[in-house]
C-alpha cells in the first residue's frame, strides 16, 4: 500500500473567495480533457459543427461550475448571457 504524504489536494480556502469565473477558468485549465475531445471531435468527422464539441464541453463545465440544477436553466443563462 502506498503512503500519499499529501492528504489534500488543495485547501477549499483558497477556492471558495474567488468568483464563479475564476473557478471555471481554473477548471478549464487543470482538467485533462484534450484526448476526450480529440476522440469526440474525431467521432463527430465531417458532420454538421452547428455547436462545435469543444464550445459545448466547455458550456457543460460551466454549468457545474456555476451550479445549474438542469441542462434547461443553463441554456436560458446563455441564451441570455452569452
Amino acid at each position: 500500500m502506498a503512503i500519499i504524504p499529501q492528504l489534500e489536494l488543495f485547501s477549499w480556502e483558497d477556492i471558495e473567495p474567488l468568483g464563479d469565473l475564476e473557478r471555471l477558468r481554473l477548471v478549464l485549465e487543470h482538467l485533462p480533457d484534450e484526448a476526450l475531445m480529440a476522440h469526440l471531435e474525431k467521432s463527430r468527422g465531417h458532420g454538421r459543427d452547428d455547436y462545435p464539441v469543444r464550445a459545448m464541453w466547455n458550456s457543460m463545465l460551466a454549468g457545474i461550475v456555476f451550479q445549474h440544477p438542469s441542462i434547461e436553466s443553463l441554456r436560458r443563462e446563455l441564451s441570455r448571457n452569452g
